[in-house]
């Protein structure tokens, strides 16, 4: 019985124990279920609230206090005159004031007509050497000099270059007073600086200012890089002196821009060639009577995309070959071929146009010098005999004679000869045409007009340029221009090749 009642006991025992986690697991199934659905819930709540809700204020920054960025001791106003005037009693004794007279043909009638200018200059050796501009003593038939003190005399020109607009007078005295070249490559943008001279004929004129910008590269002349400055200069300025505050000629006023044909006086930008330019001219002017320089004969480009693209190489990594200037050209000779990308000229590297101009420029004339340039992908080299730079009048005289481009009449627009992405009214060149015009390549697209704010307008593109190709592709008629500019996706760019007065370059096109 003990057994039985025992195991009645555990069975009945064990059989309540055995049903309470079955319960206890049913209760944390129903908790965690409310739990889950809260949450849920939650989410739910916080979507909407993010959907509908207005958005945050955003952060705004504050901007910092004033604090200093340049650790600069300024000098007083006193100060400052004090320098000027130093500077001014330094220098001024040195700059004169030049008068010319010349001679201008008014044909058989009304006979030779005397012609009157001035300007200003600056004695460099106490012998009489004057430096000034070109284009104040250029054409002269007379050419008087004033001193500081008074004096006159009579000037002779030495020698004149007309690529950087500089030249050298002499007078006949001795131990004179004289200016100070200094190094203009250490000239930096604020620097204080005087100009001197005689603006419209008022002698011994200072003026003060500061070194706007330096390194100016100006169409007018491939071999200078000016000082721009606010100092005011006028016309008579020309060929003085543009001094530091050390009283150093750190270049010689050459030039301004105006307000138009109506206002022709100082607007706050005027440019002076760099001392260092003037120094390497003057030694030669001295020496021979003119400069010479080296000439490689190639017109070369930057290597922009397009360009780039073009030739298959990254952009900027040389020069791109535009043309040669003629096929007796020192480049020509040595194999050198349009299109092909100058990388190296007598060992140095070549990044842009300017490196290859200013490097060939100083070369001396009859050396042989290696040239790195790549082809088709593959990189090569020549050696070239350098040659004399022509001067400016024998260049200009390379190119062909004007050709009478006939005017668009209204039946081409109704031809379809107007190719529309690009903007122009173009006529296929005939082998007639291409002889009458001289052509390097007697084929191709003349341009006879060319719509303002259109893609060919903003890239340079002129009445009576020839296109020879777009990118890769060879245009020899209107219709295969119009073809090729079909495979210029929006805002792509394009290397168009075209032909003008006797010179090939490549424009780079953008369609927007």
């Amino acid at each position: 019985m003990q057994d039985i009642q025992n195991g009645r006991f555990n069975s009945h025992f064990e059989g309540r124990y055995q049903k309470q986690p079955e319960r206890r697991m049913r209760g944390k199934g129903f908790w965690i279920a409310i739990v889950l659905t809260i949450a849920a819930l939650v989410i739910v709540v916080a979507i909407i609230q993010a959907r509908y809700a207005k958005p945050a204020a955003r952060n705004i920054p504050e901007l910092p206090p004033p604090h200093a960025v340049a650790n600069v001791n300024a000098p007083s106003p006193v100060e400052l005159s004090a320098s000027f005037r130093e500077v001014a009693k330094a220098v001024k004794p040195a700059v004169v004031f030049i008068s010319v007279e010349g001679v201008e043909s008014e044909g058989p009638i009304l006979g030779p007509r005397r012609r009157e200018g001035a300007g200003s200059g600056f004695i460099v050796t106490d012998d009489g050497y004057i430096l000034t501009n070109n284009h104040v003593v250029g054409g002269a038939n007379k050419i008087n000099v004033t001193l500081a003190d008074g004096r006159k005399f009579k000037a002779e020109v030495i020698g004149a270059d007309r690529e950087t607009d500089l030249a050298v007078i002499k007078i006949d005295a001795a131990g004179l007073p004289t200016a100070v070249l200094g190094d203009s490559d250490e000239v930096e943008q604020g620097d204080w600086v005087l100009a001197l001279g005689s603006p419209f004929g008022l002698q011994q004129t200072l003026t003060a200012g500061i070194v706007s910008a330096t390194g100016r590269e100006l169409s007018d002349s491939q071999f200078n890089r000016y000082i721009q400055t606010d100092a005011s200069i006028n016309p008579g300025n020309s060929g003085g002196p543009l001094v530091n505050m050390q009283g150093q000629v750190i270049g010689i006023n050459t030039m301004i821009l105006t307000g138009g044909p109506f206002n022709q006086g100082n607007i706050g930008i005027g440019f002076a060639i760099a001392s260092n330019v003037a120094r390497g001219v003057f030694d030669q002017l001295v020496r021979g009577g003119k400069v010479t320089r080296g000439y490689l004969g190639v017109f070369v480009q930057q290597l922009d995309e397009a360009r780039a693209n073009l030739v298959g190489l990254e952009p900027n990594t040389g020069v791109f070959v535009a043309g040669l200037t003629n096929d007796n050209s020192p480049a020509a000779k040595a194999g050198i071929q349009k299109m092909d990308v100058i990388t190296a000229y007598d060992g140095k590297p070549v990044k842009a146009p300017r490196d290859l101009t200013d490097a060939v420029a100083a070369t001396a004339v009859g050396k042989t010098v290696r040239v790195d340039f790549i082809r088709n992908g593959q990189p090569q080299s020549v050696t070239v005999q350098i040659a004399e730079r022509p001067g400016p009048e024998i260049a200009s005289q390379a190119n062909p004679p004007d050709f009478d481009i006939p005017s668009p009449g209204p039946e081409q627009g109704e031809q379809g000869e107007r190719p529309g992405r690009l903007g122009i009214l173009g006529q296929t060149v005939t082998r007639e045409m291409g002889a009458r015009m001289k052509l390097k390549e007697p084929s191709g697209v003349l341009v006879m007009s060319v719509q303002p704010g259109s893609p060919a307008s903003e890239a340079g593109i002129e009445h009576g340029d020839v296109i020879h190709s777009v990118g890769r592709n060879s245009v020899k008629s209107v219709e295969e221009l119009v073809e090729a500019l079909k495979a210029i996706p929006d805002g792509g760019k394009v290397a168009i090749e075209i032909e003008r007065g006797g010179r090939i370059t490549f424009v780079t096109v953008a369609f927007e």
